[in-house]
């Protein structure tokens, strides 16, 4: 079973609607201030790997225009009917992009899932290319731990030097980079934890 088929199967038979709060905590706190500036006027935001449910459902006081994406067929047909606009969706298609251009392109632990890197380049160029000249990538990624190794399957955890690395050869300049240490992640495949540092990542166009 690759990845793909492993999420499509994960959503089919979810029960609620979720998504790691630690997202929410993450816009609220680190990106939207930085979206201050747009405050007066309805921005374009992407939200790329959002399941079944965007955290932008709960994101309130906020003038947004909000295009939801996910892969899996089964996570877009589960979610709620709401001013969201949720589509079916493979951010690493080269022929990948809703016709609109963004503010904000946010990464709900999309970039966790996107396993080889002929299809994470695919990705990063996508986004670049859907982003308005000054808008934000914003992502929260799984890192490895300094001296140890974790390892989730159907998941990719890079060291937070690599992903440095990755987003500036795309182009990106960086404008906050945060590593929280001793991260708990559970595995969706046996319910395991796995301790790992988590990096909060905002680059601009």
């Amino acid at each position: 079973m690759d990845s793909k088929a492993f999420f499509e199967k994960f959503f089919k038979s979810k029960k609620d609607y979720s998504y790691s709060k630690s997202l929410l905590d993450f816009f609220e706190k680190d990106v939207r201030p930085k979206l201050a500036e747009n405050a007066e006027t309805n921005i374009n935001i992407l939200d790329i790997g959002s399941g079944d449910y965007s955290i932008f459902e709960d994101v309130k006081d906020f003038r947004a225009s909000v295009t939801a994406v996910d892969f899996s067929k089964h996570a877009i047909l589960r979610s709620p009917k709401s001013k969201i606009k949720y589509l079916e969706g493979d951010i690493t298609d080269t022929k990948f992009f809703p016709d609109l251009s963004f503010e904000l392109i946010f990464d709900s632990h999309c970039f966790n899932c996107i396993t080889t890197q002929d299809e994470r380049d695919k990705a990063f160029k996508n986004i670049f290319a859907g982003l308005k000249t000054g808008g934000l990538f914003a992502s929260e990624m799984m890192v490895q731990p300094v001296g140890t190794k974790a390892a989730i399957p159907f998941k990719i955890i890079k060291t937070a030097l690599e992903l440095e690395e990755e987003i500036l050869s795309h182009g990106f300049g960086i404008n906050y980079f945060m590593i929280s240490k001793d991260c708990g992640f559970m595995s969706e495949i046996d319910g395991v934890e796995i301790k790992c540092d988590l990096l909060k990542i905002i680059a601009r166009k």
